[in-house]
């Protein structure tokens, strides 16, 4: 189970998806109902919504959301 104090919060998971493959994601964490956690991928940038029976590890990220946008600011200005 993930906590709630993850809420709002950056983390780093180990997923298992239906076909058993194992990911490893940076998420920011919107909201957890039931056995769902709602929240963004910070690689995708896409909205996504995760099965906690799936997840098989969460530990807290030191990276911020806020870092994220710094570097696509810099990235913009560089030309990249």
């Amino acid at each position: 189970m993930m906590p709630t104090k993850y809420v709002g919060e950056v983390v780093e998971i180990v997923y298992m998806d239906k076909e058993g493959r194992l990911t490893q994601r940076r998420i920011e964490v919107h909201g957890i109902r039931g056995d769902r956690v709602y929240s963004t991928c910070l690689r995708s940038g896409e909205r996504r919504t995760f099965r906690q029976d799936r997840i098989l590890a969460c530990r807290p990220s030191a990276f911020r959301r806020s870092e994220q946008t710094r570097q696509r600011q810099v990235a913009k200005s560089s030309g990249k």
